[in-house]
């Protein structure tokens, strides 16, 4: 089986209780602000919706169409993403769907904005792309 985004993190939850990743330079700016698209490495199609100015916190929400924790089921994880200096980390609960069924630890990614290529990538290496 192919470790996944979500599959790591879930498997770090169950191992420890909590995940926190690392989180790279991003740049703080609100022009982040926009629906991002990335193919997961289990080839899942995934979503991530950023909100708001960026000032010391973004709202977002991260979508796997087909998550490998959740048996191929939908996966969401909503919280905030917190400005630090020039990385964000977003923190929240993996809620497999239809159904809500959360996982009791929460979580955090880490994520980079490169300005030369106009990219996200996250704390797994895959690289997100504007949705528009």
């Amino acid at each position: 089986m192919k470790k996944t985004p979500l599959s790591i993190a879930a498997g770090a939850i169950l191992a420890c209780g909590s995940v926190i990743l690392a989180p790279t330079a991003w740049a703080a700016g609100g022009g982040l602000a926009d629906t991002w698209t990335s193919v997961d490495t289990d080839g899942s199609a995934q979503t991530l919706s950023i909100t708001g100015s960026g000032g010391k916190a973004y709202a977002m929400v991260y979508d796997d169409d087909s998550a490998t924790v959740c048996n191929g089921a939908p996966a969401r994880i909503v919280g905030p993403g917190f400005v630090d200096g020039s990385d964000v980390v977003m923190e929240g609960t993996l809620v497999c769907l239809p159904g809500g069924n959360p996982f009791r630890s929460r979580l955090a990614i880490g994520f980079r904005y490169d300005a030369g290529t106009d990219t996200v990538t996250d704390s797994f290496g895959v690289v997100w792309h504007r949705a528009g």
